[in-house]
């Protein structure tokens, strides 16, 4: 939808253009030409007043230093005259006058937009009348008429408010922005925070709100750790498309009270742990207050993540400025990507017991990898044929993928298609597709060369992975070869499958009385 708009937005600008370029070709011809015409805003709201202006010459020529006027002496009860559609409110006739051999003049055509207009693009004709005079016709007069299309952009502006629904945070917080229009339709809306700013987005830079109606509400985390204590205005940027597509950037800012200075401890996580495996969580905090915090511990309260020794963090203590870390082992039953657990910090400052909730963010990776499996036809692979290669991938893990794209290279393989590249798309949880890849064998005599499969993905946490998978090819010299082509990595994959089925496989219950 987005590029649609500014496919939009590009042809009016085009249309614009053209219109300017056509008509001051048509009006050069005459004694009198208009060189520009402007309108005093991109697009008016409807209610608006604007004003259209155009500059009217009696062109001469030059040619170094001698300057000719073609003959022409003037040009005389010069009129414009304006055809506009209701929705735009003109004077219907201006008298210009006289212009000599040269001369030029602006004239400013006030509009007002009905109330009652719809947003489009609107257009105003504006017609060039008057009589010519020149040399070569012993001062007689020609009459002209030229006309001069302008479009007048009319759309229904969005107004835009914003709220959020505490008006105190600190640390990393979840909170519930509003944002509020008393205008036109705003679509393709994107709420940021000047970068600027101390106060962040936690976990991405931009919030996308498909349409902003009456009244549109979008949870989102806030970051405030690097903000100072104290009131605090957040800078918060709109971005948007109006009705007729034209993009627009608003700036709101939010005045909130940010409160940290009861635990200045940042927690960050040194570890990957896997979902659904379990794993060693290393989390690292940072004292960056001014006080000695003794016996420090963290405990989560979220049985999504549970721990297998011991349920807490033992930090130790603390000084100032210093790094300590603690591991725990843990079993993560949370969906991959960044997830806001809720925590619970103990500590010893000045020889007083103090605890304080907090929210840290753990990011769990996702158990995705995937399976490959060649298979050739015709076999075997023999000296100077051509081949095509299926390249079988299978999703192995426990959540989807998306965008998955497999190559396929090998010294000995030339590609005949026009990309190295396919492109599967998307695979469930153990789900498989293949893509083939029409290859003309270019090695000089028979044997064991090297290929490589490269499969790119993007896992449920949003994060690309990369997979290479090194395999062994045998090409022979003649297709009476009975070498096997295929890798040897896939035959020992087909003899792993066919040991699961007959040894692992569950086999369903036998009846009562059988033995």
């Amino acid at each position: 939808m987005e590029k649609l708009f500014d496919i939009n937005v590009g042809v009016m600008m085009k249309t614009k253009f053209v219109l300017l370029i056509l008509a001051l070709l048509g009006l050069s011809f005459a004694s009198l030409s208009i060189s520009d015409w402007s309108v005093s805003s991109d697009s008016f709201n409807p209610g608006a007043s604007g004003i259209l202006t155009i500059e009217i010459s009696n062109p001469c020529t030059s040619s170094g230093a001698v300057v000719s006027c073609s003959g022409i002496v003037s040009v005389n009860s010069v009129t414009v005259d304006v055809n506009a559609p209701s929705q735009i409110v003109m004077t219907g006739r201006q008298n210009v006058g006289d212009l000599e051999a040269g001369g030029s003049t602006t004239i400013s055509l006030p509009f007002k937009v009905s109330s009652s207009a719809n947003s489009a693009i609107y257009q105003v004709e504006i017609v060039l009348s008057g009589f010519s005079s020149s040399s070569s016709t012993g001062g007689g007069y020609d009459s002209f008429s030229r006309r001069l299309t302008v479009p007048i952009t009319v759309a229904k502006h969005p107004v835009l408010d914003i709220s959020i629904d505490k008006q105190v945070i600190g640390g990393v917080d979840d909170v519930v922005v509003t944002i509020t229009n008393q205008g036109g339709n705003a679509s393709d809306v994107y709420l940021s925070i000047d970068s600027e700013s101390d106060v962040a987005f936690y976990g991405s830079d931009k919030v996308y709100v498909p349409n902003a109606g009456q009244s549109v509400s979008v949870d989102v985390t806030i970051d405030s750790r690097d903000a100072f204590d104290g009131p605090t205005n957040i800078p918060f940027i709109i971005d948007y498309r109006d009705e007729l597509g034209i993009s627009h950037q608003d700036e709101l800012s939010m005045r909130i009270t940010v409160r940290n200075k009861k635990l200045d401890l940042d927690f960050l996580q040194q570890s990957d742990i896997i979902t659904r495996h379990e794993g060693t969580l290393t989390l690292r905090v940072r004292n960056d207050g001014e006080e000695t915090l003794k016996d420090v511990r963290l405990t989560f309260s979220d049985s999504s993540l549970r721990f297998v020794d011991t349920n807490e963090f033992k930090f130790g203590d603390v000084a100032p400025g210093e790094f300590k870390s603690a591991s725990v082992i843990v079993f993560p039953d949370l969906t991959p990507g960044v997830n806001i657990m809720e925590a619970t910090v103990t500590w010893i400052e000045k020889e007083v017991q103090k605890d304080e909730k907090r929210n840290v963010p753990v990011t769990v990776t996702s158990d995705a990898d995937v399976g490959v499996y060649l298979e050739a036809k015709p076999l075997p692979l023999t000296v100077g044929s051509e081949h095509t290669i299926s390249v079988l991938v299978s999703n192995l893990g426990s959540y989807s993928i998306e965008n998955v794209e497999v190559s396929l290279s090998s010294p000995v393989l030339s590609l005949l298609d026009i990309s190295d590249r396919q492109y599967i798309g998307g695979l469930q949880q153990d789900d498989f597709s293949t893509v083939q890849f029409l290859m003309k064998v270019n090695a000089t005599e028979a044997g064991t060369y090297p290929a490589t499969v490269i499969v790119n993905y993007r896992d449920q946490s949003g994060e690309w992975k990369q997979k290479v998978i090194e395999k062994n090819i045998m090409v022979s010299q003649s297709a009476q070869s009975d070498v096997n082509p295929l890798p040897l990595l896939a035959v020992l994959g087909v003899i792993a499958v066919g040991i699961w089925y007959f040894k692992f496989r569950k086999k369903p219950a036998k009846p009562n009385g059988s033995r």
